[in-house]
């Protein structure tokens, strides 16, 4: 079995990880020695990972070295350029919550597939993220959840975030958790996903 805390860690995500969520799990993954590189489109489902569509709601990156970059516009980088200049043991994926735009279950299943299988044909553990408690999208999640479950549940570890947070009802957007009351459940969040993943 791999040994998580020495390996290296891709970490991609959308909105949720450019917020504190994203960030939080990223200082955590390393703070276990694991070698850490992050990438974050807002907005982001799998298809922009391969057509390079650009985000204009934020952009994060924080490479292996530490460094962070941020903006609001930038294209979402390709896939399988940062599975071959990362070369991860592990591949912790958040991604779905935008699949609620898309009323086409076909596409988003076949969608987050073909990501699940060039993890796994680049010989790197996948650990899916499922999109958590929103106030907006409450009565998605289920669908959500199936969508992800139906797509990569045979080739990822399965993160059921909605166990782990409970979106506030008032304030914020009612979707990212950038909020005051919302940080702090991002960060509790952050801390669940790292344990799991590092349980193995």
């Amino acid at each position: 079995m791999m040994n998580l805390l020495a390996s290296t860690i891709l970490l991609i995500g959308d909105s949720h990880t450019v917020g504190p969520f994203g960030k939080k799990l990223d200082q955590l993954l390393r703070a276990e020695g694991a070698k850490v590189a992050t990438y974050a489109s807002c907005g982001s489902i799998a298809r922009w990972w391969y057509s390079a569509q650009g985000t204009t709601c934020g952009y994060y990156k924080r490479g292996l070295d530490g460094v962070e970059f941020s903006t609001t516009n930038h294209v979402t980088p390709l896939f399988k350029n940062i599975l071959s200049d990362i070369k991860p043991d592990a591949v912790i994926v958040e991604l779905g919550t935008n699949y609620v735009m898309n009323p086409n279950d076909e596409f988003a299943i076949n969608d987050m597939k073909k990501m699940a299988s060039d993890i796994r044909e680049a010989g790197a553990d996948c650990f899916w993220i499922l999109p958590p408690d929103m106030r907006k999208f409450r009565n998605d999640l289920p669908r959500l959840n199936r969508l992800v479950t139906e797509a990569v549940g045979e080739s990822c570890r399965l993160f059921e975030s909605a166990q782990y947070t409970q979106y506030p009802a008032v304030g914020g957007d009612g979707i990212h958790y950038w909020s005051a009351t919302g940080t702090p459940i991002a960060h509790a969040w952050a801390q669940e996903a790292a344990t799991v993943f590092f349980a193995n």
